[in-house]
């Protein structure tokens, strides 16, 4: 509501405080690393077993569903292989942060996210090859 206020009336926010939100906003992405490293310190093997399998499974389904959508709409290559590759990218971070949240089991969020980030080291070549 402030900062519609600040909109409305054409103010400007003083500039320490602008400086100590933009450093607050900066801190974010690697506080969620930290998290999750503590989360994937305490992965258990199995864990990531079935973090794999479920990694290639929504690789498959994102995959198929970029690829449909690019041809539902008659997208051009270039087009299409960007979609594709944006459908297909690995599990983000704050993933693990909204199951740490609200409570859900994080354990295999982070599992997740960690099977899908080195999937795509071998995926992301092979998917760029075969759409482009």
């Amino acid at each position: 509501m402030l900062g519609g206020i600040f909109l409305w009336q054409g103010w400007q926010t003083p500039v320490f405080l602008t400086n100590t939100l933009d450093l607050i906003g900066q801190i974010a992405i690697p506080i969620m690393l930290i998290t999750l490293g503590v989360a994937v310190a305490r992965l258990e093997t199995k864990a990531l077993g079935q973090a794999f399998v479920l990694s290639v499974i929504k690789l498959a389904i994102c995959f198929a569903i970029g690829w449909g959508t690019a041809m539902w709409f008659d997208l051009d290559k270039v087009a299409s292989a960007v979609l594709i590759l944006q459908v297909t990218t690995p599990v983000a971070v704050t993933s693990y942060l909204l199951a740490e949240k609200y409570g859900s089991d994080a354990r295999p969020v982070a599992g997740l996210v960690v099977a899908s980030t080195l999937l795509s080291i071998v995926a992301i070549p092979v998917i760029l090859a075969f759409v482009m």
